[in-house]
């Protein structure tokens, strides 16, 4: 069974829907929050990148009032999930 994933794994904004990681990774939406495009950069070099840049929102419009960064960290998603394998092959 799949674990469901029910937050932005760059940066724990809720995502609205749950998600497999695969199916996540091959909707390639982009987070309001971070600007991550799912299946692309969803990475942790993308998360140190948004960070250094002051963690501003990709869409500021649809950022919460009082939001606070530190209680959404809470739900970003790690170790990151594993990507699977090409199709028809085996995982280890």
């Amino acid at each position: 069974m799949s674990s469901q994933i029910f937050h932005c794994p760059v940066c724990g904004h809720a995502l609205g829907a749950d998600y497999t990681p695969e199916e996540l990774r091959l909707s390639f939406e982009i987070c309001d929050c971070c600007g991550c495009e799912y299946g692309y950069s969803d990475n942790v070099q993308y998360f140190d990148a948004w960070v250094a840049e002051g963690c501003k929102w990709f869409s500021p419009r649809k950022r919460p009032s009082g939001w606070e960064l530190d209680s959404q960290r809470a739900h970003m998603v790690r170790p990151w999930p594993k990507r699977a394998g090409p199709p028809g092959h085996a995982k280890s």
